[in-house]
């Protein structure tokens, strides 16, 4: 069985491309049935019913819905993706996942900040630590990338003559996203200072590493915690750039472009947290409430 999980993890990363954050975290959505299944004396997945598998998920959910309906999803998501791959691999011949059923997911709009908020936090700084999370703030609220893709960001891809950056996405994925001409000077002026980077990525973590995506979102909380006092993830600073493109002029197409989304439905989250903003303006301003 450790085998199996190690060839289908190694399936997601490569032939998938998958994050490593979604690889590791299907992978230990894996581990947690086959301890389940054990229990049942059926280890080995060509004995996992439909039957075990629901069993399971009610067990992850339990009595008091401990477990989200977006985490028993991506439970199922890692379930089916892991059977389909066994039947490609001709390790088993069905597939018990076929009549789970996906629990429904709550519509969640986005929680984008307020723009006095998000430039608060795009404050020039001085040291060279505080140069290096002003970066990570420009890379991700002025050009609304993700924070793997912040972390992955080569330096030989961030062109800033010519104001553009090469953007590795989601599924190898690439895009090419415009510089702002604000974000400019910061950048260059980090990436004079940084210390040299041995695999070539431009925001440098310890010992010359790449940088890791925690600790990105460390970088994100704290910057959030002593500008306004509040909590902050990075994708809330990748949302905060789309609804601000958005209440802009941007159109649709072109906000999907910057972000990089293959489906456009991904992309109209966007116009529903606009209307909300609308509606509280409404309220507020005019004379008729």
């Amino acid at each position: 069985m450790d085998t199996l999980i190690d060839g289908f993890a190694a399936y997601l990363r490569g032939e998938r491309r998958f994050s490593e954050n979604t690889a590791r975290a299907y992978v230990a959505d894996l581990r947690a049935v086959r301890a389940f299944a054990v229990e049942r004396t059926s280890e080995h997945p060509i004995q996992w019913t439909h039957d075990l598998l629901r069993s399971h998920l009610a067990r992850c959910q339990g009595d008091t819905g401990r477990a989200s309906a977006a985490t028993l999803a991506r439970k199922q998501s890692a379930l089916r993706a892991f059977f389909a791959w066994l039947k490609r691999e001709r390790i088993v011949d069905t597939d018990p996942t076929e009549k789970l059923v996906t629990p429904k997911l709550p519509k969640r709009l986005p929680r984008a900040l307020d723009a006095d908020s998000a430039m608060a936090m795009a404050r020039e700084t001085s040291t060279h630590d505080s140069q290096r999370d002003l970066c990570a703030v420009l890379l991700m609220y002025g050009m609304g990338l993700r924070v793997s893709e912040v972390a992955s960001l080569k330096d030989t891809d961030l062109d800033l003559e010519n104001r553009t950056a090469l953007v590795h996405g989601k599924g190898g994925k690439q895009r090419i996203v415009p510089v702002p001409e604000q974000c400019v000077a910061s950048l260059a002026a980090y990436r004079s200072v940084r210390p040299a980077a041995a695999d070539g990525v431009f925001i440098v973590g310890r010992a010359g590493k790449a940088i890791s995506t925690r600790t990105l979102t460390r970088i994100i909380d704290r910057k959030a915690l002593a500008a306004f006092g509040r909590h902050v993830s990075p994708h809330q600073l990748r949302h905060s750039f789309a609804t601000h493109m958005l209440a802009g002029g941007a159109n649709l197409r072109e906000i999907q472009a910057l972000l990089g989304h293959s489906n456009l439905s991904t992309t109209q989250r966007y116009t529903d947290v606009a209307v909300e903003r609308l509606f509280a303006v409404y309220d507020q301003a005019h004379p008729r409430r």
